[in-house]
């Protein structure tokens, strides 16, 4: 059938996952302690919290979307015969 399935895409995958659900969670119990618990921030360790969520996420979603553009191109994929190339067998008399 295919090939060998590469492992890293899934990888990358799982972590953004992670870090989209874990990422919330992580931000909502730093900003919980401090002074002010709600919106804005006002300790730079929830700054540097929110920063460094929003950069994972971005970096593994770059990365992600890196891979599928790098799997999509036209060298990379299985080859499959062109519809082009393709012939059509020749009827037979009284076949349908």
């Amino acid at each position: 059938m295919g090939g060998r399935v590469r492992r890293l895409p899934f990888v990358l995958l799982g972590l953004m996952t992670i870090a989209s659900f874990g990422g919330p969670v992580a931000f909502g119990f730093v900003l919980g302690g401090g002074a002010r618990r709600s919106w804005p921030p006002d300790r730079p360790i929830e700054w540097w919290t929110l920063g460094a969520v929003s950069g994972l996420v971005v970096i593994l979603m770059a990365a992600c979307i890196a891979i599928g553009l790098q799997n999509s191109s036209p060298g990379t994929r299985a080859s499959r015969p062109d519809s082009r190339d393709w012939v059509r067998p020749e009827r037979r008399d009284g076949e349908a």
